[in-house]
C-alpha cells in the first residue's frame, strides 16, 4: 500500500481554497472558450434569462445533495444573485448596524475587518459564559464552521438562544459543495439568511458566484441590483454551468477516499468538510484562528493523493 505521509508546508495549508480539479478546470475553460453559450449575454439594461436560471439552478443543486441534509431552505422565498458570500455579510451588517455583531472564535476574518472598518460594535460568542448572546444581537455563522469543518459544537444553543431572544443570525454555507454528514435545521426563527457560493467547490473563486436566500423581501442595494439586473451576468453562466454538470457531491464522492488516506497517513484529523483537516500539533500554531485545534486546508495534498492512487 501507498504511503503518503509528507512534510507538510504551512505556507500551503493557509486559507481555503477549491481543489484544482483537471477536470473540470478543463471544462471550465472549454466552455468560456465557447462562442454559442455566449451569445447574446451582454445587453444594455443587464436583464438576462440566466439570472432566474441560476437561482433555480443553485437551489435544486442545493437540495439534489445526497450527502447533506439542509432542513427548511423552501422556506426561505426571497432568492438574491450575490458576489459571492462577501457581500450578503456587508447587507446584513448594514441593515443591523445598531446592533452589537456577534461569530464565534475563528469563523471567517472578513467579519472583524468589517465590523472595525464600519466602527460597528462586535465581539466573539462565548456560549454559557459571560459573553453569550444578548438581547441587541445580529449573529454570523458558518456551516460547516470555518475552524473546524463541521456543525460549531454550540451552533444548536446560539440558534435556540437567538430565537429566545429574538436576534437575526445569518448562515454562510459558502463550504457546501465540499461537504458529507452536514446537517442543520434552516426552520430556527431567529434564521433570516441564508447565503452559498460555489468558489469553495469550484476553481471558479474569481467568477464571485455566490446566492443569499431571505424568508422576507429586504429593500436593500443588492435586492435593488437584482430588481434591475445588475449583477454578474458572467458569474452566473459559468456558475449555472459548474451546477449542471457536477452535482454537490461530486467533489466528496471524487475525492473521500484520497482525503482519508492523506488523513490518516499524516496523524491529521479529518472533518465533514474536504477542504480543511485539524491538528493539535504545535508545527501550525502560526496559523491557529484561536481555538483548541489547528484548521489546515489540504486541497493541494487530496489532489496529489488522489493521482497517487489512481497512477499507482
Amino acid at each position: 500500500m501507498i504511503d503518503f505521509r509528507t512534510d507538510i508546508d504551512i505556507e500551503k495549508v493557509k486559507g481555503a481554497f477549491a481543489i484544482q480539479d483537471p477536470d473540470i478546470t478543463a471544462e471550465l475553460t472549454d466552455f468560456c472558450k465557447s462562442t454559442y453559450e455566449w451569445k447574446d449575454l451582454f445587453v444594455n439594461n443587464g436583464v438576462h434569462p440566466i439570472q432566474q436560471q441560476y437561482k433555480q439552478t443553485f437551489y435544486k443543486w442545493i437540495k439534489d445533495s445526497e450527502h447533506n441534509n439542509i432542513n427548511g431552505l423552501e422556506n426561505f422565498n426571497h432568492t438574491t444573485i450575490t458576489n459571492g458570500t462577501s457581500e450578503a455579510f456587508a447587507m446584513f451588517m448594514m441593515k443591523h448596524n445598531t446592533k452589537r455583531i456577534r461569530f464565534f472564535r475563528g469563523d471567517f476574518m472578513m467579519h472583524k475587518i468589517a465590523s472595525n472598518n464600519m466602527e460597528m460594535d462586535w465581539e466573539f460568542i462565548d456560549a454559557g459564559m459571560k459573553n453569550d448572546i444578548m438581547v441587541g444581537d445580529a449573529i454570523i455563522m458558518s456551516c460547516p464552521f470555518s475552524d473546524t469543518g463541521e456543525e460549531h459544537e454550540n451552533m444548536q444553543h446560539a440558534l435556540v438562544r437567538a430565537t429566545q431572544l429574538n436576534c437575526p443570525v445569518l448562515i454562510d454555507m459558502a463550504y457546501f459543495g465540499m461537504c458529507k454528514n452536514i446537517n442543520i435545521d434552516l426552520n430556527m426563527p431567529c434564521i433570516e439568511t441564508v447565503t452559498f457560493s460555489l468558489g469553495k467547490t469550484f476553481p471558479l473563486i474569481g467568477a464571485r458566484a455566490g446566492i443569499r436566500f431571505q424568508k422576507e423581501i429586504i429593500d436593500d442595494p443588492v435586492n435593488f441590483a437584482n430588481q434591475v439586473g445588475i449583477v454578474n451576468n458572467l458569474g452566473c453562466m459559468i456558475g449555472n454551468f459548474a451546477m449542471e454538470a457536477w452535482n454537490a457531491d461530486y467533489i466528496p464522492n471524487k475525492y473521500g477516499e484520497a482525503y482519508t488516506r492523506f488523513c490518516e497517513d499524516n496523524d491529521i484529523s479529518t472533518t465533514k468538510c474536504m477542504l480543511f483537516a485539524t491538528t493539535r500539533d504545535s508545527k501550525y500554531e502560526s496559523i491557529n484562528r484561536g481555538n483548541g485545534t489547528t484548521r489546515i486546508c489540504v486541497s493541494d495534498y487530496v489532489l496529489d493523493t488522489y493521482k497517487k492512487i489512481n497512477n499507482g
